[in-house]
């Protein structure tokens, strides 16, 4: 990949893919019952904590040095030499992965691609080693499966609350 193209990948190309993610589940939630956005929501919302969360305890625990304090490679992007694990931008392209896997396994391949590109390059630029970006997919995966678990529960608890005129109670 071009450096030009590896750097736009790196640095810029999660915030597209979180633009398109945001259209995406627009377009397939916009017909949908509000219950079943609300649980989306919930869901999402759990996954996005409970990452982060992870995310910062697992930066706590496992340090690893950036491959350019390391392997003396010149990084494609200025950064600081701080602890490379986990990636955040591998964190979010995971979670926008997930949010629209909830809604449509299909709609979901592309985001795929997506992440697969933003994690090998912010590889490829010399900014973090393999285990960095797959460290904050795995923090992302056991996320979701603890807020998908969760989500049910805690919209039921939820709903009551909720304005009337969202029409959240109804199917």
């Amino acid at each position: 990949m071009p450096s030009d193209l590896t750097i736009f990948a790196a640095s810029k190309l999660v915030y597209v893919d979180a633009v398109l993610a945001l259209a995406v589940v627009v377009f397939l939630m916009y017909r949908e019952p509000r219950i079943s956005v609300v649980r989306w929501l919930v869901t999402v919302a759990a996954m996005l904590v409970l990452s982060f969360v992870l995310a910062k305890i697992g930066a706590q625990v496992y340090s690893d040095a950036r491959p350019f304090t390391t392997d003396h490679v010149k990084p494609l992007i200025a950064h600081a030499p701080d602890n490379g694990f986990p990636s955040d931008h591998a964190l979010l392209a995971a979670a926008i992965v997930a949010a629209v896997l909830l809604i449509s396994p299909l709609w979901a391949a592309p985001f795929v691609v997506l992440a697969v590109l933003v994690n090998w390059a912010r590889v490829g630029a010399g900014i973090h080693h393999v285990g960095d970006v797959l460290g904050s997919s795995l923090f992302v995966a056991f996320a979701m499966g603890v807020a998908y678990v969760l989500a049910p529960q805690i919209t039921r608890l939820l709903v009551p609350y909720l304005p009337s005129w969202q029409g959240v109670g109804q199917e």
